[in-house]
């Protein structure tokens, strides 16, 4: 047993750390986050739907960890911005408001989710993880898990901390790291609600987006009115529980007055208290905090690490350029198999009007009898995704590909088919400009998203 538990625990930890608690090293997601968006993707991506039928659909496919958790996560994603929520999603306060129950809500994917992350969604590694296959990561050209706002917070064997930021600011992050340019550094700020940032030691958040450590301090937005002070934000994943409770003690009323963001009016029991002090007192000691950032991912193998945003900016980057340009290189395949076709419906096409044939089997006899004297071939031009070279490779037409063309349609059909050749080559040299500028393509994409 003394052998065998620490066996275990490991395996256990290594699972727990990647399917559960840990976000992904490539797209910054978790496990639950990444299947939800999915479903999303699938069920609900242009109409809204019953949250029930998308944690069912989640539940069933993907993930079969509770409805809890994933209700849980889907709230999340509606306030981050992920999704569109209608009815009930909760509301932020003195006690936070929960929601409806996954019965009574509707929700459906956000466009610039659909935009970004699923173009490409069929071009990425899937993997049969617990029920049906699901792909590793969503390849988006910025890490998806990254966007919003607040923290990503996880806690199993290690704990994590990682910061949010706005697409904006993560585009331009990577730009400068593309750009690779000496001298000069693009610092950009987490982005918090209703909050201020401030740094107590220099290059702290310089520190979070190389080393993914440092420690930042975190400032709620208030005001002072004539009579009272209001808080109007708050600090991710802390409270107003210690406020509360001490709220005789400060000799104050705590009044909610919280709609859709954080409203709460302090008001002093005695006439002539100095709201400045108070004010300082009550953020300096229940609401400014300093949270130490560790950003801890997880790499497909379970094995955790902390990294800087710059690594994962650039993981991720390249394995959506990747992506980019397999569906680059298939359209481009799509394409020229189609040409294929064509040159196959032309022989079917002059095997009918010069030697009257009208069955397959008459054609394919005719066309066995002209290769002996021709030689029937096409030159196809091929693209290496790893090597990243073009080749030239001659295919040959068979009996086998005449008879499968037969089949598709009929003789009449096959005739009177409109072959546009010099189309089907427009297109091909347009597919592959594609392919060869895909990587300056790819790069004036996120120029673009750095004004989001």
């Amino acid at each position: 047993m003394q052998k065998l538990i620490p066996i275990y625990y490991s395996e256990y930890g290594r699972y727990i750390n990647r399917f559960r608690a840990i976000p992904s090293y490539i797209d910054g997601l978790k496990p639950v986050e990444r299947r939800l968006l999915l479903t999303l993707h699938e069920v609900a991506k242009s109409q809204l739907v019953k949250s029930a039928k998308v944690i069912g659909t989640a539940l069933a496919k993907y993930h079969p960890h509770g409805d809890a958790a994933l209700y849980g996560t889907l709230v999340n994603l509606v306030d981050q911005g992920y999704a569109i929520g209608q009815g009930n999603w909760g509301s932020p306060g003195l006690d936070d408001d929960g929601p409806a129950s996954l019965r009574y809500t509707e929700c459906k994917l956000e466009k610039w989710v659909e935009t970004l992350a699923f173009e490409y969604i069929n071009y990425v590694p899937y993997e049969e993880f617990e029920l049906e296959p699901e792909p590793i990561y969503i390849p988006c050209p910025l890490p998806i898990g990254l966007i919003g706002h607040g923290v990503i917070t996880g806690i199993s064997f290690y704990r994590t901390l990682i910061p949010k930021f706005k697409i904006g600011e993560l585009a331009k992050r990577l730009v400068y790291l593309l750009e690779n340019k000496k001298g000069t550094n693009i610092e950009i700020w987490p982005n918090f609600k209703y909050c201020d940032i401030r740094e107590l030691e220099p290059n702290q958040m310089n520190s979070i987006l190389t080393t993914g450590i440092g420690t930042l301090n975190i400032i709620p937005n208030g005001k002072l009115d004539t009579k009272n002070i209001r808080i109007q934000g708050r600090v991710p994943n802390s409270s107003f529980g210690s406020l509360e409770k001490d709220a005789d003690k400060l000799d104050i009323y705590l009044l909610d007055e919280s709609g859709s963001s954080i409203d709460i009016v302090v008001e002093p029991k005695r006439r002539g208290t100095n709201l400045q002090t108070l004010g300082t007192t009550i953020w300096n000691d229940y609401l400014i905090k300093n949270l130490n950032f560790n950003n801890i991912f997880c790499d497909n193998d379970g094995k955790v690490n902390s990294y800087g945003i710059d690594d994962i900016l650039i993981n991720n980057y390249n394995l959506w350029k990747f992506s980019v340009k397999l569906k680059c290189v298939d359209d481009y395949n799509k394409l020229s198999d189609k040409k294929f076709e064509l040159m196959i419906v032309q022989i079917i096409r002059y095997i009918f009007e010069t030697y009257k044939c009208n069955k397959v089997e008459e054609i394919i006899a005719k066309y066995q009898e002209l290769k002996k004297t021709h030689n029937i071939s096409i030159e196809v031009d091929k693209f290496d995704v790893d090597s990243g070279k073009w080749s030239k490779e001659v295919k040959s037409i068979d009996d086998k590909d005449i008879l499968d063309v037969c089949n598709k349609r009929s003789i009449k059909n096959l005739v009177e088919t409109i072959i546009d050749i010099q189309k089907i080559e427009n297109d091909l040299s347009s597919a592959r400009t594609l392919i060869d500028n895909s990587e300056k393509n790819c790069f004036n994409f996120i120029v673009q998203l750095k004004g989001s």
